[in-house]
C-alpha cells in the first residue's frame, strides 16, 4: 500500500501533455512508466501494449468507464489518460441518472470518492479530479441502488462500499475524520483491490 501511495504522489507531479493525440498518448505512457518502474520496480512487468489501434480503442472504452481485464495494464493506461486533456460535451439529454456518475467538466467517470463535513457524498473524476455531489446509496459502476445489495466497512478515515451485484469496491475518504482530502492516499487504496484482485469481504 506504501508503494503504491508513492506511485500516486510522484504521477501527480506529472505535468500534463501538450502534444497532439495519439502522440500526447504515447508520451503520457511513456512518463508513467518511468515514474513507475523508478518508484515500483516491477510492477508493471510483463505488461506489453497492443498495436496501436487496439491501444486506441481501449483509450476510449477506459474512458468510458470499460476497464480492460489486465489490472496492471488499466492502471498505466488510466494515470497516462489522467495527463491528456480530453474535452467531452455532456449534452443538455443527459438524464439526471446518468449525470451524477460522470464527471461535469470532462465527462469522466469516478475512480474515489469522498464524504463532506455534513456527510454528503461526493465522487471525483478519474481524469480531471473535479469534485461532484454523488447519490448517497448507489453503486457507481452497475448503478446498483438497492440497500441489501450494498455495504461498507472501515479503515480509518477511509470508507470501502461494496456492491453485492457487481462485485466493485468504491473507496471514499470521510472528511469528518481526516479533514483533507488526499487523492493519492484514496487513489493507492483503490489501486490496491484492483491489483490484488481480492475476493469479496463480508461486513
Amino acid at each position: 500500500m506504501e508503494i503504491l501511495e508513492a506511485v500516486h504522489r510522484r504521477l501527480g507531479q506529472l505535468e500534463r501533455r501538450r502534444e497532439p493525440w495519439p502522440e500526447a498518448l504515447r508520451e503520457a505512457l511513456s512518463a508513467v512508466q518511468q515514474v513507475v518502474e523508478q518508484v515500483a520496480p516491477g510492477l508493471l512487468s510483463g505488461v506489453r501494449l497492443p498495436p496501436q489501434d487496439k491501444l486506441l480503442q481501449d483509450a476510449k472504452r477506459l474512458r468510458r468507464g470499460e476497464a480492460p481485464e489486465d489490472a496492471a495494464y488499466t492502471f498505466w493506461l488510466h494515470q497516462a489518460l489522467r495527463l491528456i486533456p480530453w474535452p467531452e460535451e455532456v449534452g443538455d439529454d443527459l438524464r439526471k441518472e446518468e449525470w451524477v456518475e460522470r464527471c461535469p467538466t470532462c465527462g469522466g467517470f469516478p475512480d474515489v470518492g469522498y464524504l463532506d463535513a455534513e456527510g454528503r457524498r461526493f465522487h471525483v473524476c478519474a481524469f480531471c479530479d473535479t469534485g461532484f455531489r454523488a447519490l448517497r446509496l448507489a453503486c457507481p459502476y452497475c448503478k446498483e441502488d438497492r440497500a441489501e445489495h450494498l455495504a461498507y466497512y472501515e479503515e480509518g478515515p477511509y470508507r470501502v462500499y461494496v456492491c453485492r451485484s457487481c462485485g466493485e469496491r468504491f473507496v471514499v475518504q470521510d472528511l469528518r475524520l481526516k479533514a483533507e482530502l488526499d487523492l493519492p492516499a484514496l487513489r493507492a487504496r483503490a489501486a490496491w483491490y484492483a491489483l490484488a484482485e481480492e475476493e469479496d469481504v463480508e461486513v
